[in-house]
């Protein structure tokens, strides 16, 4: 415990020294660059597949399947994926934030779209207007503030992905963290720890003058498709990706892989499993004293910027420091991802509740009931429908994030498919990659038929108002 304590001490006080600050500058726009142009594209794509499956087009359950497929790859393995595709740099960089971006935001809107009120809804169904109609003029404006929630806390989820992308050389100040861990200048890692916090939290404002005046969105979209330009992909290496595409398949794993198969799945699903429901009972706890409705405004002040901290710092990075303090295992993943979901739930809680109808609120208030007794019998469960919605994502999530995590030994299958990537054995490596999608894929099925099962009646409903990330957040 001691070396630990020494290791920590080693992170401070960060490198504020005028030529390393100004060495900095470019490394952040690239990373904001990354983060922006991809995640327009991201929108530009995602919204209209979340309008196609929440209104339930022809086609919907498959696109869903899709989704969730294409959503189950490691991080880490698409951004060497697109490594390979586009050559390193910000271009490979911003490929794979896109891509993962447009599939993970187009599951979350379909499922914040079907959170709308019901009884609007049926009114522009009784009116005969098409399944587009209702999504436009119904679906769309009754979860604007939950869209846009989301899609702030996606920007997040980037801004923490560049880590990811950056340690395989995909540009931004990943590269530059990923450089100082390396060669354990932890005091210039905690300054660029740092600043992501504080990206985070001017984001944080900036998302919510976007949410009060949505038309600053329109101008945003040429800035961020100017963005993709500048920092996407320059070239295309079809002839080499098909090669290694080829050395990919068919998956095979050997017989004493097979043999260990089982005991990386556990690994991987109670690292998940005990991130998630940890973070999700803390989260809850935080939501209440972080909620603008329901918290004095020093309390509400002093927890958001804990869960700012706390979800800004990537679950690679919290792993790092955990590794040191309890020991190479899943112990640590899962410590990682609990801090890391504990920051994210937070918000995402908070934000929900927040955005719980008033009405039946000042009902139960109008008897006399107190605070928490209108918080436990109106706003909570009014909000149910939403925090279930991001607890299953943040499962998910952590469920890839598992196998990310194995980059610093914290075992399951993250660390099997490192190993195999990095002997370059790329029929086990996607062996193991299709495992990881089955996982998520059966997640998401179960986390579908939960929803059902315990959905509240959609009239009694509010909207998420989501706050990430991420990516790694």
């Amino acid at each position: 415990m001691h070396d630990s304590w020494d290791l920590l001490r080693t992170f401070f006080p960060p490198d504020l020294s005028p030529a390393y600050l100004a060495a900095l500058i470019r490394p952040l726009l690239e990373t904001l660059g990354l983060a922006f142009g991809a995640m327009t594209l991201a929108f530009l794509v995602s919204l209209p597949l979340g309008i196609a499956v929440g209104a339930r087009l022809r086609g919907a359950r498959l696109l869903v399947t899709g989704l969730s497929v294409f959503r189950a790859v490691p991080d880490l393995t698409l951004a060497i994926l697109c490594v390979i595709l586009f050559g390193i740099g910000t271009g490979a960089g911003l490929a794979a934030l896109a891509l993962y971006y447009t599939a993970a935001v187009a599951k979350v809107f379909a499922d914040l779209l079907e959170t709308a009120p019901e009884r609007p809804v049926e009114a522009l169904r009784a009116t005969g207007a098409s399944r587009i109609q209702i999504a436009l003029y119904g679906l769309l404006p009754l979860t604007r503030d939950d869209l846009m929630s989301y899609g702030a806390f996606a920007f997040e989820c980037a801004l923490r992905a560049s880590i990811i992308v950056g340690a395989v050389g995909g540009g931004g100040i990943g590269v530059e963290l990923a450089g100082s861990l390396a060669a354990y200048d932890f005091q210039r890692a905690s300054t660029l720890i740092l600043l992501l916090v504080l990206l985070v939290a001017a984001l944080d404002r900036v998302a919510a003058a976007l949410r009060r005046h949505p038309r600053w969105l329109l101008p945003l979209v040429p800035l961020g498709l100017l963005a993709a330009g500048i920092y996407g992909p320059n070239f295309f290496a079809f002839g080499h990706a098909m090669r290694v595409a080829g050395d990919m398949v068919p998956p095979e794993l050997g017989a004493q892989a097979l043999a260990s198969l089982p005991r990386l799945v556990w690994e991987t699903v109670w690292m998940a499993l005990a991130g998630t429901l940890g973070a999700a009972a803390a989260g809850l706890l935080a939501a209440l004293a972080a909620s603008r409705k329901l918290s004095p405004v020093w309390l509400r002040f002093a927890v958001r910027r804990l869960l700012e901290l706390l979800r800004t710092v990537p679950e690679l990075v919290w792993g790092l420091v955990l590794v040191a303090l309890v020991g190479i295992g899943p112990a640590a993943g899962a410590w990682a991802l609990g801090l890391h979901s504990f920051g994210s739930l937070g918000r995402l809680f908070a934000d929900s509740l927040d955005a719980a109808p008033e009405q039946p609120q000042r009902a139960i208030a109008g008897t006399g009931a107190s605070p928490i007794a209108v918080a436990c019998f109106a706003t909570v469960p009014l909000a149910t429908g939403a925090i279930l919605t991001h607890l299953l994502f943040r499962l998910e999530w952590n469920l890839r994030m598992a196998t990310v995590l194995g980059l610093i030994g914290a075992g399951g299958i993250g660390q099997a498919l490192y190993e195999a990537q990095q002997l370059f054995f790329y029929r086990e490596a996607f062996a193991y990659v299709l495992v990881t999608a089955a996982l998520v894929l059966v997640t998401d099925h179960l986390g579908a038929r939960l929803r059902a099962r315990i959905r509240l009646p959609r009239d009694m409903r509010s909207p998420p108002r989501p706050a990430c990330n991420a990516l790694a957040t």
